[in-house]
């Protein structure tokens, strides 16, 4: 059985610098004020089980926030309003924000002072999405599926609004279907006139791992995707290596589930491709092939 590893698996960049800040904090960590992140660091739970013993608590709300706590802003982001409570509490911000992201954020806050209308390609659940909207007065229209997109391209051209229009994405979302939507949307706002600017906002670690999902699902008999199921780019990684071999397994850890998966997958497979989510941890991955090496 040979295996071929994608070049950009494992952590990405804006991952790696979150997880070894708060690594290089909080790990021996003396103080007696609690510190508290809001939500998870990254999705992913092995990375997370990891944080969470370092005594790092993890938080939905800021309601138990005190003064001198210190609240660990995670790689996805947070509105502005959020860090702004967090400072009215007296309480430390510890930013992890990936860059990539904060970006996205001044972007979106610079262009809704020169009153453009903010729309946001991504899910609008999303953790980032939500953060990106509140840097633009939660206004923003967010859209991610094909009827959403049709939907906003009519209002657009029945709008007697002119106001100019901005066009960003979430980080890690899939860019053959952002350049659909932003086709859709530029031949709307030309139809009526408006102006629209769009902002390139996927990151390049998601541009090159998706392109790798692609090449490794075309060159290899099976497939094996490995990241949290809660990520949203190890999701996109997962459909489109879907999308071209049908012999794909997504894994999140290699537990007898998984295994169990994986043999089934390579009963007649000579060569298996891995591609992982950008928050999946390189242990998981070293796992998953020392595993393999025993079929």
């Amino acid at each position: 059985m040979k295996v071929n590893i994608a070049k950009n698996a494992g952590f990405c960049g804006g991952v790696k610098r979150a997880f070894m800040l708060v690594e290089k904090k909080f790990k021996n960590y003396k103080k007696k004020n609690p510190v508290f992140i809001l939500g998870s660091l990254v999705h992913n739970e092995n990375v997370m089980a990891v944080v969470e013993k370092w005594r790092i608590k993890k938080i939905k709300t800021l309601r138990s926030i005190k003064k001198s706590d210190t609240v660990i802003i995670t790689a996805h982001g947070v509105s502005k309003q959020r860090i702004k409570s967090i400072k009215e509490r007296e309480a430390i911000v510890f930013d992890t924000t990936c860059p990539n992201v904060s970006r996205v954020h001044r972007c979106v806050c610079g262009y809704a002072e020169k009153r453009f209308e903010i729309i946001i390609f991504g899910d609008k659940k999303h953790k980032e999405v939500m953060g990106i909207n509140g840097w633009c007065g939660k206004n923003a229209k967010i859209i991610v599926t094909k009827n959403e997109t049709k939907k906003l391209a009519r209002q657009i051209v029945n709008s007697k609004r002119q106001r100019p229009l901005l066009v960003v994405s979430q980080t890690t979302q899939n860019i053959a279907l952002f350049s659909e939507a932003v086709a859709a949307l530029k031949k709307a706002a030309h139809s009526a006139g408006r102006t629209i600017k769009i902002v390139d906002t996927i990151c390049r670690a998601t541009s090159l791992r998706q392109a790798e999902a692609s090449c490794i699902s075309m060159k290899n008999d099976a497939v094996i995707v490995i990241g949290g199921k809660k990520s949203a780019n190890t999701r996109q990684l997962w459909k489109i290596a879907r999308n071209i071999n049908k012999r794909v397994v997504w894994i999140d850890e290699l537990n007898d589930r998984a295994k169990k998966e994986i043999k089934y997958l390579l009963r007649e497979a000579d060569t298996v491709g891995i591609v992982s989510g950008a928050s999946t941890p390189k242990w998981d991955i070293d796992e998953t092939v020392a595993y393999l090496k025993t079929l």
